[in-house]
């Protein structure tokens, strides 16, 4: 038995195709809440999430991309969609800034945490995601300012 036809399998998951000039071939994507988005826009999204990310933090980009073993040029990419990330550079950024990573994935995919945008903002809120902050406070300082000098 051949098992459900990839028609079928589109439908289950409750994908639609989208044209995607990035790509050379369909895809099939979730909408979220209603919209189809491409690629660029998720990248542009994602850039933006992960500035946001670090501004509150009130880490200054010369700082942070050091910290993660680049220039600050390099690191700028990230932050204006020049560049892509890779999984595991976004888990050091987390590790460094002390998040969780829906911190960042949830302003760009907020459907992936919800049914509706109600039920979104809840689970993926990351002031309510406390769990992951007291799990990882007894390793860093609060960093909503800067480290104090400790001298030599």
């Amino acid at each position: 038995m051949a098992g459900p036809s990839f028609e079928e399998w589109i439908s289950h998951l409750g994908l639609q195709q989208i044209d995607d000039p990035q790509i050379d071939k369909p895809v099939y994507r979730k909408t979220n809440f209603g919209k189809l988005e491409l690629s660029a826009e998720i990248e542009k999204k994602f850039s933006t999430s992960l500035r946001h990310a670090r501004d509150r933090r009130k880490i200054p980009r010369s700082k942070l991309a050091p910290m993660l073993g680049l220039s600050d040029q390099v690191y700028s990419r990230y932050e204006n969609a020049v560049s892509r990330l890779t999984v595991g550079r976004l888990l050091h950024i987390c590790e460094v800034l002390s998040i969780s990573p829906v911190e960042i994935l949830n302003p760009v995919a907020p459907h992936l945490w919800g049914e509706d945008q109600a039920q979104a903002e809840t689970r993926g809120d990351h002031r309510k995601a406390g769990e992951f902050r007291r799990a990882h406070a007894s390793s860093r300082s609060e960093l909503s300012s800067p480290p104090e000098d400790e001298g030599d």
